[in-house]
């Protein structure tokens, strides 16, 4: 019934990217809409920061104010185990970060990565983590470390799933004459992979911890750029306009995190504690606003790239067709009659 229904508004669902609640898991199954059901990443990163980075930052963070109290001649042993801890948040920090570059449907060369490739690096990450905390001493629980093994398999084939979508939506392209041989091969080797890091490197927020994985989408773009400028094709210009439309389409629609959805539910969050509760009204409210409003870096509304469709400027719209505000109440202005006043 449900893909019956997500069928009838002109849409198809190809994947789904989830937390692993059993729910949203079960959506995939072939009683509902029978897609591939792919861990989010921004949860996966989150289980192993709950396992052992917290407790690693947490250590840190008491060696630091050992230190800042400390006596004189305690100081250069306390100097020692701070540093070292400090070491180990860094080298935490730099597996996360590798996570997040080992999850992407390209290698090193913008050719298309391998699942056992994704797959290996995700365990090799979680290993040296798991060594870290090995070197504290710190346990982790069986279940936690479970819960994060049992995902990177799903990880790694939801990035292969999405890779044989494309090849297969490229082919009925070549197939449907949308497409020639030459600028499918034009598109699939240097327009798409451009497209996609330069995805990327924008969606990525501008803060000091992604300092060093920006730069790494940043560099990974203008390789890739390179590559395009480098390359001779007898595809005229307004042509490569179309291919990279085409090649933009196709990078958005890779999707290894819910981010969005777990941004407005933190928000929705934030206010249902700060209030006590969120009425019905404001809840619809923030909906609509959400869906209607809140643009990407390429000026397009959720609801947009939902339905393939322009829609009116939100703001312009209640203008438009929202009327009959009520007046603000008129308040009674109180005089003094001076002359009335007894001395």
């Amino acid at each position: 019934m449900i893909q019956a229904k997500v069928l009838s508004l002109g849409i198809g669902v190809k994947y789904l990217v989830s937390d692993r609640a059993k729910a949203l898991v079960s959506m995939g199954n072939k009683t509902y809409l029978d897609v591939f059901s792919m861990p989010d990443l921004f949860h996966f990163v989150q289980d192993i920061g709950k396992s052992i980075g917290c407790h690693i930052a947490r250590r840190t963070e008491q060696a630091r104010e050992a230190l800042a109290s400390a006596k004189e001649d305690t100081k250069a042993s306390l100097t020692a185990h701070y540093e070292y801890l400090a070491d180990l948040c860094k080298s935490y920090r730099q597996q996360i970060e590798q996570i997040n570059k080992s999850v992407h449907p390209f290698d090193e060369d913008n050719k298309w990565t391998q699942q056992a490739v994704v797959e290996k690096n995700l365990t090799v990450c979680f290993s040296t983590i798991g060594g870290l905390a090995d070197s504290i001493g710190l346990d982790v629980a069986v279940e936690k470390a479970s819960k994060v093994l049992s995902q990177i398999s799903p990880i790694s084939e939801g990035v292969q799933q999405w890779i044989n979508q494309t090849k297969a939506k490229l082919d009925r392209w070549v197939a449907a004459g949308i497409l020639s041989h030459s600028e499918r091969i034009w598109l699939e080797q240097y327009a798409l992979p451009c497209q996609y890091w330069k995805k990327q490197y924008h969606k990525i927020q501008a803060r000091l911890k992604n300092r060093d994985l920006r730069q790494y989408y940043k560099d990974r773009w203008e390789q890739a750029m390179l590559n395009v400028e480098c390359t001779q094709t007898d595809i005229s210009e307004s042509r490569k306009e179309e291919l990279w439309k085409m090649a933009y389409r196709l990078a958005i629609s890779f999707q290894r995190a819910s981010s969005q959805v777990e941004g407005r539910n933190g928000y929705l969050s934030f206010v249902n504690h700060a209030q006590k509760g969120i009425s019905e009204q404001r809840l619809k409210v923030l909906t609509v606003i959400h869906n209607y409003d809140i643009r990407r870096s390429d000026g397009t509304t959720p609801a947009q790239r939902l339905f393939d469709k322009e829609f009116p400027d939100l703001f312009e719209f209640l203008c438009q067709n929202v009327t009959g505000f009520k007046e603000p109440r008129k308040r009674k202005h109180k005089s003094l009659n001076i002359s009335s006043v007894r001395r």
